[in-house]
């Protein structure tokens, strides 16, 4: 990319700051964006990121400074009010309504139309584009809910890109995406970047923003402490800066001594034999045993999942046993699951894991106060307070007071909240799907650490991420599944990003890895 041209600016924010319920979300901010330009916005989870972007969106207004579009001074009161101008955000969580199809959902609120009615043909041929764009191919008569994730995820931006868009926020937008889907979605990035669009892309992945970025802000607590441009780029440089004093003790997890299982006697255990789902799941079996970590990995709808869901008791099963942790039997129920110590930290904690206009109060005692109250007892509030306090100060957890809503909170601090309901119940078996998504790294790290505590504590821990190398780092086992069975194990210090990358995609373990994890 040529240097920026100044007279191709496209927004610019000078000395920025926003404040909630006395805790400050930004700090004299100054940024800007050019015309053609990615320019990425990193940062720990609370670091302002989020902030920043809502305020350049419309979904928020600063406190204080100055907030330049094209030259001109704005002050947007809504999100509708920056798409006017040409500003549009995809936020890193779903906001589809989900019984509308796609072509619904990209023109909610604007529907082309004459004398009053909607032209569904109109929104078809205008949304076609757009959608062929993406490589999205999908039956746009579908209901945007029943789609996968990614599929949904895609419409989000699709949304985005059917307005005369000048200036396009991407905060995590391939959180849900696969490698090829990620790879499409970087190549629209290009092809819009040519075209003379500004994007400012958000993510916690950072060897994407070294790959696609023309320019990186780093925001730390709230305070822009540093900028660099292509060529001056790489990760630990980025990584230092987010973190600070705390970058040396992030970068010193490597992979670990495996651990020792705290018991192996069968009534403590969990075993699943010839386990066989409703959808892609056959022959599952496995042992896992109190006090170890087992990952579950294989590429999206290869049976993992389903396992998962199938131990919550959200999906039955059709064939097989499951023996629980005290020679309880398969739960037919979330409800008799959860009866039988089984915590569930779902993949999407937006819409699975938290009430977000809920208080963080009432979110992590979710758990405990639905078991009492099934058994006539309701806990007072000060006791949900001493609970929620023991939590929060076992999960460094961040907030600006109880009472705050949990959408208030950082991606990393709303996933403590989801974890930390669960541990107040105090469960053996604990299921966590993608338990770091989208969350920074000094947050991954945190998690890294509570799962470590989970096993130390004698529960049975079993690990599902849609990030290869995040298993070496905590499993001591990773089960490979591959068309709805599993296919072979290694262990957890030779569970390389390679190797499981290859065993997921052919359905077995080179001999080299096998040799390994036999040694």
């Amino acid at each position: 990319m040529a240097p920026p041209d100044e007279n191709n600016l496209l927004f610019t924010l000078s000395g920025i700051s926003k404040t909630f319920g006395g805790v400050t979300a930004l700090s004299g901010v100054d940024l800007n964006l050019h015309a053609g330009e990615v320019h990425a916005l990193c940062g720990e989870n609370g670091a302002g990121k989020s902030t920043c972007m809502k305020i350049i969106a419309g979904a928020e207004r600063p406190d204080q400074g100055r907030y330049l579009l094209q030259g001109e001074e704005v002050s947007f009161r809504s999100v509708a009010d920056a798409n006017n101008r040409g500003v549009a955000i995809v936020f890193q969580e779903l906001s589809l309504f989900p019984d509308f199809d796609a072509v619904q959902n990209i023109f909610t609120g604007r529907e082309p139309g004459r004398f009053g009615l909607i032209d569904r043909a109109l929104m078809e041929r205008k949304a076609s584009p757009v959608l062929e764009l993406l490589g999205l191919s999908i039956d746009v008569k579908q209901p945007a809910g029943s789609l996968r994730i990614a599929d949904q995820q895609l419409i989000e931006i699709a949304k985005a890109l059917a307005l005369d868009t000048k200036v396009l926020i991407l905060d995590e937008p391939n959180s849900s995406l696969n490698v090829e889907e990620s790879e499409r979605l970087f190549q629209v990035i290009n092809d819009l970047r040519k075209r003379g669009t500004g994007i400012l892309y958000s993510s916690h992945r950072l060897e994407e923003v070294v790959k696609i970025a023309d320019r990186v802000s780093v925001l730390r607590n709230g305070e822009k402490v540093a900028e660099h441009i292509r060529g001056g780029l790489s990760i630990k440089r980025i990584v230092n800066d987010m973190l600070g004093d705390k970058a040396d003790q992030v970068a010193s997890r490597t992979r670990r001594t495996l651990r020792k299982p705290v018991s192996e006697q069968p009534q403590d255990c969990l075993k699943v034999d010839g386990l066989k789902g409703e959808g892609v799941l056959e022959e599952c079996s496995f042992v896992a045993a109190p006090g170890e970590v087992v990952g579950f990995a294989g590429l999206e709808g290869a049976g993992s999942e389903e396992v998962f869901d199938v131990l919550f008791g959200r999906k039955n099963a059709v064939g097989g046993t499951v023996y629980m942790p005290g020679n309880a039997n398969m739960p037919p129920s979330i409800r008799a699951a959860v009866k039988a110590g089984v915590a569930m930290v779902p993949a999407d904690r937006r819409t699975e894991g938290l009430a977000l206009s809920q208080d963080i109060l009432g979110n992590m005692n979710t758990v405990v106060t639905g078991a009492l109250g099934r058994l006539g007892f309701v806990p007072t509030k000060s006791a949900m307070t001493r609970l929620a306090a023991e939590q929060a100060k076992a999960l460094n957890l961040r907030h600006g007071g109880f009472e705050n809503e949990a959408e208030s909170l950082s991606g990393g601090n709303q996933q403590k909240i989801v974890i930390g309901k669960w541990l107040a119940a105090n469960p053996t078996l604990v299921l966590l799907n993608d338990p770091t998504r989208g969350v920074d790294i000094g947050a991954k790290d945190e998690i890294y650490r509570i799962i470590d505590r989970l096993a130390d504590e004698g529960r049975i821990v079993l690990f599902i991420s849609s990030e290869l190398n995040e298993y070496s780092l905590v499993c001591d086992r990773v089960m490979l599944f591959y068309d709805g069975k599993i296919v072979g194990e290694l262990a957890g210090n030779v569970a390389s990003e390679h190797a499981l990358l290859e065993a997921i995609n052919i359905g077995q373990i080179s001999r080299h890895e096998s040799a390994n994890t036999s040694a």
